[in-house]
């Protein structure tokens, strides 16, 4: 086989890779900005990474905060990806970059995706995770988001699994009750309230998750990261059985 047989071939080889069905791609994403998806993103690769999976971490956040989380982990299986400032977001350099990744790759977005853009993150991903926090001015900007995802070509073509994660949230207060009646009236998965505490802050300064034994103290909230786990493992099985999930 000649140089361009072979590079063909290589071109073949990662088309195939990228759309397997073994492969599943999260999406963390909200238009608004603070609502705590670097959390989100990290936790849950702790969490693949202590089910013995493997995992990636694209970081598209222009401060990079997970993929300095990442440095600051010690003897981790996690493999961390950049997205390089200021690089317009591209359907093929997405592509690429996930053709780098492994089979379950977590995608820390940035906050202010214009339409274009977040159809493109739409149409690689097959799942989609929305952190929300207690305020109006946030509940708002995630029903705005919400119906943004909802009427991308992407979307539209094939819905990608959808659900929300309360973040910060202290459930005996007002504003959390006002989100909890925001997230009941949604059509879409309700996953877990995760609660304000100085935890996240802490672990993530130590390149830490919920789920690592620094902090596994704390069984509440392992028990929130382990039902975030279960869902996304049935939604993981769906896209692996069924070509209409994929």
């Amino acid at each position: 086989m000649n140089s361009a047989q072979n590079s063909h071939a290589k071109g073949i080889g990662s088309q195939s890779r990228s759309s397997s069905p073994s492969r599943m791609v999260i999406l963390i994403a909200n238009s608004k900005g603070g609502c705590g998806k670097t959390t989100i993103a990290t936790n849950l690769a702790c969490y693949y990474e202590a089910m013995g999976r493997q995992v990636s971490l694209l970081d598209m956040d222009p401060q990079q905060s997970s993929l300095q989380w990442l440095k600051l982990r010690r003897d981790t299986t996690i493999h961390g990806l950049a997205w390089p400032a200021g690089e317009p977001v591209s359907l093929g350099r997405l592509q690429q970059k996930l053709d780098q990744a492994g089979p379950i790759t977590i995608i820390d977005s940035p906050a202010g995706l214009d339409t274009h853009h977040l159809d493109h993150l739409l149409r690689l991903s097959q799942v989609v995770l929305v952190p929300v926090l207690p305020s109006p001015i946030d509940i708002r900007a995630t029903t705005r988001f919400l119906q943004t995802v909802m009427l991308a070509p992407s979307y539209r073509r094939r819905p990608r699994r959808l659900a929300v994660i309360a973040n910060r949230s202290r459930t005996r207060t007002r504003m959390y009750e006002s989100l909890r009646q925001f997230l009941a009236s949604l059509k879409i998965p309700y996953l877990v309230t995760l609660r304000d505490t100085q935890l996240y802050v802490q672990a993530m300064s130590n390149g830490e998750g919920v789920l690592d034994a620094a902090v596994s103290r704390h069984l509440d909230d392992q028990q929130h990261w382990r039902r975030i786990g279960e869902w996304l493992e049935v939604q993981r099985h769906l896209i692996q059985t069924m070509p209409g999930f994929r």
